[in-house]
């Protein structure tokens, strides 16, 4: 379909271009954090019902799919460290990554407390555009302000985490 009115996203239209756009963009609450959404679409796809009641199911749902994240973003910290490593020799001025550090008094911060001190910032919905199974793309920073490095949560159609890639 070219076009179509959806109960969550209201009317959507196909782009016009041969280039994958944004066609609605909104914000939600997570915790905190006032987060940005777009939802993109390829204008050679169409637009699929299925695929934006299950983007609504996931928005509707938001808390469900932040712990999801946060989960996988923990266990790649547990994994890998250098995340982590890399905001406190560069962000030792910015206030979280002070905070985090007197609270870990004198020990490395812990991945469970710099984990709870990222925040989501942005969340793209990619109407099918080529890529089989991610489909959600949440984006965490530890400080927006100081810092464009993210960890990028990709989850799938069902809520399934994919992968977690640093991103900048």
């Amino acid at each position: 379909m070219k076009s179509i009115d959806h109960p969550y996203f209201g009317h959507l239209e196909v782009p016009p271009v041969d280039e994958t756009e944004v066609i609605w963009e909104g914000t939600a609450t997570l915790g905190s954090s006032e987060v940005e959404i777009r939802l993109w679409a390829d204008p050679n796809r169409g637009l699929d019902t299925g695929e934006l009641d299950a983007f609504a199911t996931r928005l509707t749902h938001l808390p469900v799919l932040d712990t999801a994240a946060r989960a996988a973003i923990r266990e790649e910290l547990h994994q890998d460290r250098y995340f982590i490593d890399h905001h406190v020799d560069e962000l030792d001025e910015a206030e979280v990554i002070k905070r985090l550090t007197r609270e870990a008094n004198g020990e490395p911060i812990s991945v469970d407390a710099f984990t709870a001190a990222m925040h989501p910032v942005r969340i793209g919905l990619w109407h099918p555009t080529g890529e089989a199974e991610t489909r959600i793309v949440m984006d965490y920073t530890i400080d927006a302000v100081t810092s464009d490095e993210l960890l990028a949560v990709k989850v799938t159609r069902d809520g399934t985490v994919a992968s977690v890639d640093w991103e900048s």
